[in-house]
């Protein structure tokens, strides 16, 4: 036998053996299956504290031994689950399940009356989970203070001016260079910068669809009308464009009209379009490309943006000039109406007194400055890029609004904890379901990642 064979073999032989080891280790240490007679009980989890991924064993009894019925939870959050004992489960923390988290173990014993599964659960008693909070903020684009369009490696590579972008959950975004007239496309997996759509005039706000094989970019100019948007399309990688058009009324007349659009919005059957001031509020619909007007005369400040937000299905809208946050159910449909018509009366003020320095609040209490773009987490909260203050803000489900990152009143560039970085006029921010954001420093021409776990 050749000396190489012989260590080839050799290795083959251990991996096997260490294999076999596993598998007889697993056999013995399931221990015994669930019984519904028997109590669940949950009694301790160590480590008591920790961060996302840290390894946990959380110990007490009747578990059982088949892992695809057992699901353990860190307040909302579920678990993955390494290996099960019936006297003890080895999982990893999820992400982000909030600073102090209750245990709860669920088990499956059987079906409800609509064939879902039932489960029965336990919680940890008299002890919580302590997640330590990690958060920093980085550059995953462009050069520093460059302002010139060009592909290639990621932070190589650069920007015309960076103002709009959107995200999907494997970190691919599609990014409004309205100085360049370009859609670019960054890929945080393959850290590489390229261009999808040229010559465009001014392409502005942008979104994609709910299921991201979708993405749409405003044309804003009344000049480009009756061009409305461009789609790019996930089976094509992004390489294709569609244009879709304004139609005409009963009337003859344009439905959008020759104005300026600035706000733009989907959710997985529509796009929505604002014009400036809130005069007009449109939905295409994504497949047969019909236009419908369903609002008018909406108040709204002259450069308003859009964002749909998943988990309570309300569009919300910033207001620049004043400095607030609205809402509106875009699927309205009062009494004597057969489609959504939305006026003054449907939209909701939510969160701002009234532009000036960052100041943190509830609700109307709070202050904000030249708020642009947003983006919405798949858990409801909502972030706003604070163009005159330089930070990004968090709104939650309860109209709390705090600074998530950035120095208030102080421009610059500074990567690092989220309350120490730097921005320099922040137009727009993308979030992936999971909550890492993105950000569009215009003046930086970068594009900046706050990942907190």
């Amino acid at each position: 036998m050749k000396k190489n064979d012989f260590f080839v073999w050799l290795a083959t032989f251990v991996l096997l053996s260490c294999l076999a080891c596993s598998s007889n280790e697993k056999a013995e240490n399931y221990g015994e299956p669930y019984s519904p007679e028997k109590p669940l009980v949950v009694s301790q989890i160590g480590p008591q504290k920790g961060g996302l991924g840290t390894r946990v064993v959380v110990s007490g009894s009747n578990f059982g031994n088949d892992p695809s019925k057992v699901k353990l939870f860190f307040n909302s959050k579920e678990a993955l689950i390494l290996k099960l004992q019936s006297n003890a489960i080895y999982a990893m923390v999820p992400k982000q399940p909030g600073e102090y988290s209750t245990i709860k173990v669920a088990v499956e014993e059987g079906q409800n009356s609509d064939g879902t599964a039932k489960y029965r659960e336990a919680v940890l008693e008299n002890m919580q989970f302590k997640y330590n909070i990690k958060a920093t903020v980085t550059t995953v684009a462009g050069q520093l203070g460059v302002n010139s369009a060009k592909d290639g490696m990621a932070l190589e590579a650069s920007f015309g001016r960076p103002v709009m972008l959107a995200v999907d959950p494997t970190g691919t975004l599609l990014i409004s260079d309205d100085g360049a007239r370009m859609v670019r496309m960054l890929s945080i997996q393959d850290n590489k910068l390229s261009t999808v759509l040229s010559g465009m005039h001014e392409p502005w706000q942008c979104s994609y669809n709910l299921d991201f094989t979708r993405y749409y970019v405003l044309e804003r100019r009344s000049s480009q009308r009756p061009l409305l948007f461009y789609g790019l399309f996930k089976d094509s990688n992004w390489q294709e464009s569609e244009a879709f058009y304004d139609q005409k009324d009963d009337n003859g007349n344009y439905i959008a009209g020759n104005m300026d659009y600035y706000g733009l919005a989907a959710d997985d059957k529509y796009v929505f379009i604002m014009s400036a001031s809130g005069k007009r509020l449109i939905r295409v619909d994504q497949e047969t490309r019909k236009v419908e007007l369903i609002g008018e005369n909406l108040n709204m400040d002259s450069w308003a943006h859009i964002a749909y937000n998943k988990k309570n299905g309300y569009l919300y809208i910033t207001s620049e000039a004043w400095g607030r946050l609205y809402r509106l159910d875009p699927y309205h449909t009062p009494p004597g109406h057969s489609t959504p018509w939305l006026t003054q009366a449907d939209i909701e003020h939510i969160v701002g007194t009234g532009k000036g320095a960052a100041k943190e609040g509830n609700g109307k209490s709070a202050q904000l400055g030249e708020i642009e773009g947003m983006a919405a987490d798949q858990e409801g909260n909502v972030y706003l890029a604070d163009y005159s203050n330089h930070v990004i803000w968090k709104v939650d489900e309860e109209f709390n609004a705090t600074i998530y990152a950035g120095v208030p009143g102080e421009s610059g560039y500074r990567d690092g904890k989220p309350q120490e970085a730097l921005f320099n006029k922040p137009y727009d921010v993308a979030a992936t379901p999971d909550g890492i954001l993105y950000v569009a420093d215009v003046y930086n021409y970068l594009i900046r990642c706050i990942a907190v776990q």
